[in-house]
């Protein structure tokens, strides 16, 4: 049995008459709809010290969080530990920069600045330093490893974790959203 969000066959049929209606009617009134829904969507975006409370919350916001969190503690970690290697090196360079795009795409995706600024390319740089991230950290995690060093390993095993658990979900779904806002939907789900 397929799932209905409507009660009745009779609420199906108002809501396919109204969407017939709407598909049909003058551009005039499809704009003013179209404003009008676009009005109340916003009015519903419940912000917080200017972020959208929603964003947030939901899937995406939680892995920018949880990305943050894990390549800061390996950051964290990493710069503790005194001397200087080459692979050391090497994942300041990558984790640091990393971690400044992911501030930057949190709060563009949270203040709604992606809607302001279309020209920007907000979706593929997300899903680009996703799944940079969800290759690079790994392998520099590896060479982290390698060194022996306490501090070092922990270092390296809170990036192998950054990786698989913020930044490669973080990939699928930021690609999700790029094809989502690439290709938007143009008729309801049934």
């Amino acid at each position: 049995m397929s799932q209905s969000y409507y009660t009745s066959d009779a609420g199906r049929d108002a809501g396919a008459a109204a969407w017939n209606a709407a598909q049909n009617a003058p551009p005039e009134v499809k704009s003013a709809a179209a404003d009008y829904a676009t009005q109340q969507a916003k009015a519903e975006v419940k912000k917080t010290c200017g972020l959208d409370m929603t964003y947030v919350k939901s899937r995406n916001g939680a892995l920018k969080g949880s990305q943050l969190g894990w390549s800061f503690l390996a950051f964290f970690l990493m710069c503790i530990q005194m001397g200087i290697s080459i692979g050391k090196v090497f994942f300041a360079l990558f984790i640091f920069p990393t971690m400044l795009c992911v501030i930057v795409l949190f709060f563009a995706f949270a203040t709604h600045l992606y809607e302001k600024k279309p020209q920007v390319p907000w979706f593929q740089a997300d899903v680009g330093i996703s799944a940079g991230a969800t290759v690079v950290y790994p392998i520099m995690a590896i060479i982290i490893i390698t060194t022996g060093r306490p501090l070092l390993i922990a270092s390296g095993i809170f990036a192998i974790v950054a990786a698989g658990l913020g930044f490669a979900p973080g990939t699928y779904y930021s690609y999700k959203r790029y094809r989502e806002s690439k290709y938007p939907a143009t008729e309801p789900l049934e």
